[in-house]
């Protein structure tokens, strides 16, 4: 898939913004006047991830910031790092929220790390293939650097009823959501892995196939919320 090449003016012209512009006023506007009750749903689990997967092994978990926590409010979070079979790191964040309605939701890695110093030196629109599946991962690829030292973000959005990268999906899928399913879940699937050299293929490679081992189980984890 193409990268973000395109340009405001060429959005505008092609008159795909105003559209999706307007479906969100006139969502925001619904949002406002009905009160939509949701399902309460059970937490996907996401601890059920396993330690490890294939010749990953979790070397550490660590806990989310208290002050991040209270501003974000998942409502079940993972942060690990995971160690490959050739000694790559990948930093895995999964953050799920049953409620998009009354929280802040997911903050994307797209604000909040250019927010903490990270200089984005590339970012595109990819998709992962993955064995045994009917359709690809829409993923975002970040390249980031800060200080001299260089990461590569992965990320992409999902529940039990769909996968997307671009974040304004998130907020046409909301008023549908919520009238035929009666929810308006979300989680954030996020993955970092440091870049050696001036290259960073291989170490995108090793974050693809950690994906594809990933994957199955978090199919598993929010299919426990359906």
């Amino acid at each position: 898939m193409a990268g973000r090449s395109f340009r405001v003016a060429d959005v505008l012209t092609k008159g795909f913004f105003v559209p999706i512009f307007l479906i969100l006023i006139a969502q925001a506007t619904a949002m406002r006047v009905l009160s939509i009750p949701e399902r309460e749903l059970p937490l996907p689990g996401l601890n059920s991830v396993p330690f490890k997967l294939g010749g990953w092994r979790a070397a550490e978990e660590q806990a989310m910031d208290p002050a991040v926590s209270d501003y974000l409010k998942p409502d079940e979070y993972v942060i690990r790092n995971y160690v490959g079979p050739r000694g790559e790191n990948v930093n895995l964040f999964l953050a799920y929220f049953k409620s998009l309605q009354n929280t802040y939701g997911p903050h994307s890695p797209s604000v909040c790390l250019p927010g903490a110093g990270w200089l984005v030196l590339s970012s595109k629109l990819s998709s992962i293939s993955l064995p045994n599946q009917t359709r690809d991962i829409p993923v975002n690829e970040f390249v980031l650097e800060r200080g001299g030292y260089r990461i590569l973000t992965l990320y992409w959005y999902q529940n039990n009823r769909d996968i997307w990268a671009e974040e304004f999906q998130a907020k046409l899928k909301l008023l549908p959501d919520l009238l035929r399913y009666h929810r308006s879940d979300v989680s954030l699937v996020r993955l970092i892995i440091p870049l050696q050299g001036t290259g960073g293929e291989q170490e995108r490679m090793s974050c693809m196939e950690f994906i594809r081992l990933l994957f199955p189980k978090l199919v598993e984890c929010f299919g426990q919320t359906a």
